[in-house]
């Protein structure tokens, strides 16, 4: 009876490590998909100017770091 009380235990906790790990991953997308609907709002409200090259932009940034 011991045996099978120790067993389940072990099963027990894996279960918990297993909706810990799942439970993890289904939030960090969660934020990713917020983060990714925020950026989205901003873009639509702030368009680029016409005539900017990010390219260029970051280029420009990067040589001056």
């Amino acid at each position: 009876m011991d045996k099978i009380i120790e067993n389940y235990d072990k099963v027990s906790i894996v279960e918990k490590r297993i909706s810990y790990l799942l439970g993890a991953r289904l939030r960090d997308k969660d934020k990713i998909k917020m983060a990714i609907e925020k950026q989205d709002k901003i873009r639509e409200n702030h368009p680029a100017p016409q005539g900017w090259d990010s390219v260029s932009a970051i280029r420009k940034w990067r040589e001056t770091r």
